[in-house]
């Protein structure tokens, strides 16, 4: 069926023509014309493109990265640091759909992704803590003595 037949096929019809039912009425022509080969799940095209989103975060004392990690599990997430290099692995699984539930559609990403982010020279490697909560990763990097801002009072004669 080419574009101007599915466009056809789609007048006065109650849904909104948008991106998925766009691609998914272009899935299920593929799928036809190959003799009814299924592509199943396709959701893995637009997978992570660059890996979670971050935000770093400076304050006197240390950096704070913030990476968003909605329904990613603790156990499926590796940190690293190599010199002033820290990376971020992991994966979020697809939930399974059982009996008594089928997916009707899969917009959210899934798989598995791998962000690396340079830090700051100041940091101190040794001195990280992370945790996990409510999909958001917050890692704290303290930084080295000799970095961190101080004042000094000077005396006016």
């Amino acid at each position: 069926m080419d574009p101007a037949n599915i466009m056809k096929s789609r007048q006065g019809s109650p849904a909104v023509l948008d991106l998925w039912d766009a691609f998914d009425d272009l899935r299920r022509e593929f799928e036809h014309s190959v003799g009814g080969l299924e592509l199943g799940d396709v959701s893995g095209l637009l997978d992570w493109p660059s890996g979670p989103a971050i935000d770093l975060v400076e304050a006197d004392d240390e950096i704070l990265l913030l990476a968003d990690l909605p329904g990613v599990r603790q156990s499926d997430l590796e940190l690293s640091v190599q010199g002033n290099l820290l990376t971020i692995k992991g994966e979020k699984k697809r939930e399974e759909p059982s009996k008594s539930r089928k997916v009707v559609r899969t917009e959210t990403l899934v798989g598995a992704f791998s962000r690396t982010v340079n830090l700051p020279d100041s940091v101190n490697p040794e001195k990280i803590e992370a945790q996990l909560r409510d999909g958001i990763l917050r890692i704290r990097i303290a930084k080295r003595d000799e970095t961190k801002r101080r004042t000094v009072q000077i005396a006016v004669k």
